[in-house]
């Protein structure tokens, strides 16, 4: 084998991981749908406690409070269902193993992230008094953590997944240091609006065939 066939073929494998990757960690419809799921709990949340402040849940009675995490966790689980299930599908329309190892590494990226927003999550909504300032900090920190997790799982793989961990991680410190008391309206603009944008790029690259 000389040294141009030998380039060829790494330029086809890095080509071929890259597609893969594309697959696993960059789901462009999913993310559209998700970001739409967010936007529909985002509205559904004003108006349950007509506030744009995520701290207005202590004014709720127990119930409505257990509605609206019930409401979000629902939320949640449906967009994970629905990512795993159209990226699975759409990797084996294309010829790939839906669970490659770029998959793993992501999922094992975005785990201490997630535990940790469900941890503070839970502290901050299950005190024996809640406390206004703490729960308005939910939002930003879910953001930043979510941030940290898609940067990291990005370390593995091709530049977009780093470019959105590090739009959330700094529009979360902005939330964070300085209107933390919109928590509705940065919600939907992070993991509605800008999933929404981002899985259309992914979309529009996909359909390009680009990995750049």
């Amino acid at each position: 084998m000389d040294r141009d066939e030998a380039q060829a073929r790494m330029r086809e494998i890095q080509r071929i991981m890259e597609r893969a990757t594309l697959w696993t960690l960059l789901p462009g419809l999913p993310a559209v749908i998700g970001g739409c799921l967010v936007l529909v709990g985002c509205a559904v949340s004003w108006g349950m406690f007509r506030s744009l402040d995520f701290a207005a849940l202590v004014t709720m009675s127990f119930n409505a409070q257990a509605a609206f995490c019930v409401m979000w966790f629902a939320i949640g689980v449906l967009a994970v269902l629905v990512e795993v299930v159209l990226t699975a599908q759409a990797a084996t329309r294309q010829g790939l193993q839906p669970t490659v190892r770029s998959a793993r590494l992501a999922a094992f990226s975005m785990t201490p992230s997630v535990v940790v927003a469900m941890v503070l999550t839970v502290k901050f909504l299950a005190a024996p008094e809640p406390r206004p300032d703490e729960i308005r900090y939910i939002v930003p920190i879910w953001m930043m953590l979510y941030g940290s997790g898609v940067y990291t799982a990005g370390l593995f793989s091709i530049r977009p997944p780093r470019v959105l961990g590090l739009i959330f991680l700094v529009a979360g410190a902005c939330a964070l240091l300085a209107f933390p008391q919109y928590g509705v309206v940065t919600a939907a603009l992070s993991f509605g609006l800008l999933h929404i944008a981002f899985g259309l790029y992914i979309l529009r690259r996909q359909r390009q065939g680009g990995t750049s």
